[in-house]
């Protein structure tokens, strides 16, 4: 899980078990550096929604940090974060503007091809004038990462000993006794445990045996890539 390796003590957590709520917790526009033994170093801005934001949304800001979906429009040149846990509208978030993020997609592109803003908030092939710029594509929605888990008959978790370095919300899960249709639906803090669900809160799926097992995370639905700054295509000319 990321862990601040700045000056700045106190901030409110990154990582996927987060959940944004209605208060400030810090000056809007607050940027922390982090880094997680299996993501890297990141950068994260501090960001108030006025959208539904979804877990990988990739959004814009004002200049008083209220942000929105990015528009499905070319020509832009605005800059953009990707958002890591989902903000409904007047909550609180953070956002990732430097390091491996993971995308909201709905198409499969692959590795180190060019991708663009395809609808409101959702990446997918590049078009002129809404290529992501200061992004390099690494994995796409057909990418895996696999665990060793310990799965228990009727119960919606699996533990993870070794530690769930990988999975993030929202991804498609896969295995013996894992209900089809499974995503992971909440992590632990102690970033050994993956709550079973539906959706990303909806934790209403529930193991079918007991056992260790070989279980699958794949992208479906998302992406990933590494961002420095990034932004979208401005003007072409």
């Amino acid at each position: 899980m990321f862990v601040s390796i700045g000056a700045y003590l106190g901030h409110q957590p990154f990582n996927d078990w987060f959940a944004p709520d209605t208060t400030a917790r810090h000056p809007l526009g607050t940027v922390v550096t982090a880094v997680d033994n299996f993501w890297g170093t990141g950068r994260f801005i501090y960001l108030k929604s006025t959208d539904a934001v979804l877990k990988g949304s990739v959004v814009m800001w004002s200049e008083v940090y209220d942000s929105v979906l990015f528009p499905n429009t070319a020509g832009t040149g605005f800059s953009y974060a990707v958002a890591m846990a989902p903000a409904a509208s007047g909550t609180y978030f953070w956002a990732q503007i430097e390091g491996r993020v993971v995308y909201k997609t709905n198409a499969t592109v692959a590795a180190d091809a060019v991708v663009g803003i395809t609808a409101a908030g959702i990446v997918g092939a590049a078009a002129a004038g809404k290529q992501l710029l200061g992004t390099r594509n690494r994995i796409a929605a057909t990418g895996t990462k696999t665990f060793t888990a310990l799965t228990y008959n009727g119960l919606g978790y699996v533990d993870v000993k070794s530690g769930y370095d990988g999975a993030f919300l929202g991804m498609a899960l896969s295995g013996t006794g894992i209900p089809a249709s499974t995503v992971v639906a909440a992590l632990s803090p102690d970033g050994k445990r993956i709550t079973l669900g539906s959706a990303i809160g909806t934790c209403d799926k529930l193991a079918t045996a007991t056992g260790s097992i070989t279980l699958t995370g794949t992208y479906t639905g998302y992406g990933s890539a590494i961002v420095n700054d990034p932004f979208v295509q401005g003007q072409i000319v």
